[in-house]
């Protein structure tokens, strides 16, 4: 070979050198645009979903004045007055067959009654006389969202189906209110209904205890005619509270909706969605005696308990709303209504039925006083079988607050005693990473020396952890011990109606987030506190050992805490202070962590050079 061609060499072999080179630099390119790629296609979705699913919070339906609701009779008594004729065809029968026509044609027109109210400093009831029903309630010491001057009031969807509306088999006619008066504490209602020559007078007598959300009614029927009357069925309806949205006006990161019953044989709560599709919506009413009925939201229920259990189960009813300012949407407002079959009323001899309708916000306090089977309502875990967990964290909060007199201390406090309880398993994971970052480089050796039979490496690597007394899973199970505890009060704090319309340093309500300034991208702001959890993630995520994890897993790694921010950006800032707080807690375990270490490295260290040769 010439010189010449010895002299071309040089510069093919370095040039297939930075090939090879440029080969690296390219894979290694592509790894990263992989990662970043599917980081930025994943927020772009993520904000291409939020920004379609969320919508304009509508105001919440306001009460009418207290003068101003309407009193309408039952259906069958709005008709024409007697004075009101429609004239007979003239090929038709003769007149004189016109007053054997009348009696079955009798109509009874009730007269309108202005509402009565029973109030006590938590809550105020509205009674109307001609359907014996609630028409509204107030709740004292809950502002609406939307204009906080309001307290938030619930108006049946359907006055058809409000609470306490007794209905009787359609040939039932009101034919008078006898009685209709109030007294301290309690309302008294008498009415006279008509079948025929059959009478039926109801009596309703309703109480209100001083601080309690339950009203209570006892009817009382009683056949003022001369034979036996039948009612082959008597349904007592609860009207069904809305979405938390449409009561309250709250825009909440989660917004539960239910129906719910208790099964007299079971003694189980069971829920129903009322969003579900009509024939599997009618489905769900069932003919087997139930404890008690009602319907729940994310902060508030309202329920049913009879005194003796509805035996024909109940039906289900529900109106269907449109949503303000989104044209072609709805919402569901579900009514439940309790089945008596087979009310047998012997002539002037009474039949009584007692319930009391717990109206009101889903505290534990508050739900603690009702039936023991009515506990579930609460719904404060995502999960069912984490409840036991929520419900005493949710208490000690409260424990918390009375003690420091601040619901975000009470947060800050509850989070560093659950963190300080789980100490002792955190410090284990930690230094079961930190021995696994130690032998990094012997575990990355065999893998590097036994690459081509994975059997005899992983054997290799077994004796590996025995002999340096390591185990691999040490970091991962006291982890997976204490997210249990963390998830049932993570949700325990997104489902305290306690935390509602409370402020803690810029935050002006713990169930929102904590928005500084005004909205300007995409309807969000500022949001300062889950900006501070990102970068503590951050800084975690770089204080966290890695013991040799591939380059692709510490990129997703890296990327994940811009993943969460972006998924939890609308967060609570209750959820988010929590969070907050947790992640300083760490990080500091972490330091003390890597200090103890340190400290124990350079005992080992001057022992062992001080020991003669």
């Amino acid at each position: 070979m010439s010189l010449p061609e010895k002299k071309g060499l040089a510069p093919v072999v370095c040039g297939v050198r930075r090939e090879k080179e440029k080969d690296n630099i390219v894979k290694l390119d592509k790894e990263s645009v992989v990662v970043i790629l599917a980081a930025v296609l994943f927020l772009i979705g993520w904000w291409y979903f939020t920004s379609y699913s969320k919508k304009d919070v509508p105001a919440a339906e306001q009460p009418l004045p207290a003068q101003s609701v309407a009193v309408q009779a039952p259906a069958q008594a709005q008709q024409p007055s007697p004075a009101v004729k429609t004239p007979a065809p003239a090929a038709k029968a003769p007149a004189p067959a016109e007053p054997a026509k009348a009696p079955a044609e009798k109509k009874f027109v009730i007269p309108d009654y202005p509402p009565l109210k029973l109030a006590n400093e938590l809550v105020s009831f509205t009674i109307d006389a001609p359907s014996g029903s609630v028409t509204g309630s107030e709740f004292f010491q809950y502002k609406d969202s939307i204009d906080k001057k309001k307290n938030v009031t619930f108006i049946p969807a359907d006055p058809a189906l409000r609470s306490f509306t007794a209905a009787l088999p359609a040939s039932w006619q009101l034919a008078k209110v006898e009685k209709f008066s109030a007294q301290k504490g309690s309302v008294t209602l008498q009415r006279l209904f008509m079948n025929g020559k059959d009478s039926l007078r109801i009596t309703q007598i309703f109480t209100l205890a001083p601080a309690s959300y339950s009203l209570k009614c006892v009817y009382s029927f009683v056949n003022a005619g001369e034979s036996p009357v039948v009612l082959p069925e008597l349904v007592l309806w609860n009207a069904g509270l809305p979405p938390l949205k449409y009561l309250a006006g709250d825009q909440v990161y989660n917004d539960p909706h239910h129906i719910e019953f208790c099964h007299a044989s079971a003694k189980k709560l069971s829920s129903i969605s009322p969003s579900s599709k009509e024939e599997k919506f009618r489905r769900n009413a069932v003919s087997t005696p139930v404890d008690w009925i009602g319907t729940s939201n994310k902060y508030f229920a309202s329920l049913f308990f009879p005194g003796k259990p509805f035996d024909g189960g109940f039906k289900l009813a529900r109106t269907e709303k449109p949503v303000p300012g989104n044209e072609g949407d709805h919402y569901f407002v579900p009514s439940i209504g309790g089945v008596y079959t087979n009310v047998t009323l012997p002539a002037n001899t009474p039949c009584t039925f007692e319930v009391n309708c717990y109206t009101g916000p889903k505290s534990v306090e508050e739900i603690r006083k009702l039936p023991e089977s009515a506990i579930g309502v609460l719904h404060l875990s995502y999960f069912s079988f984490m409840e036991f967990l929520a419900r005493p964290l949710v208490v000690f909060l409260k424990y918390l607050k009375q003690w420091c007199g601040s619901y975000g201390i009470a947060i800050i406090l509850l989070t560093i005693i659950v963190r300080v309880v789980f100490w002792p398993v955190t410090q284990k994971a930690n230094n079961s990473m930190r021995k696994m970052q130690k032998i990094g480089p012997k575990v990355k050796e065999l893998k590097e020396k036994y690459k081509e039979n994975p059997q005899l490496m992983n054997q290799k690597m077994m004796e590996l952890y025995r002999q340096e007394g390591v185990n691999p899973l040490g970091g991962c199970l006291p982890i997976l011990l204490q997210i249990p505890v963390f998830l049932a009060l993570y949700s325990a704090l997104d489902a305290s109606v306690e935390l509602r319309h409370v402020s803690f340093l810029w935050a002006a309500d713990l169930t929102k987030p904590d928005l500084v300034g005004p909205q300007f991208f995409f309807g969000y702001g500022i949001h300062p506190l889950i900006l501070i959890m990102t970068a503590l993630m951050v800084l975690q995520q770089k204080m966290t050992p890695s013991a040799g994890a591939d380059p692709m897993q510490q990129k997703m790694m890296m990327f994940m805490p811009v993943i969460m921010l972006v998924m939890l950006y609308n967060l609570p800032s209750g959820l988010t202070l929590y969070w907050t707080v947790s992640q300083i807690f760490s990080i500091l375990q972490m330091k003390y962590s890597q200090y103890t270490a340190k400290r124990e490295e350079e005992k080992e260290a001057g022992s062992s050079a001080s020991k003669p040769a």
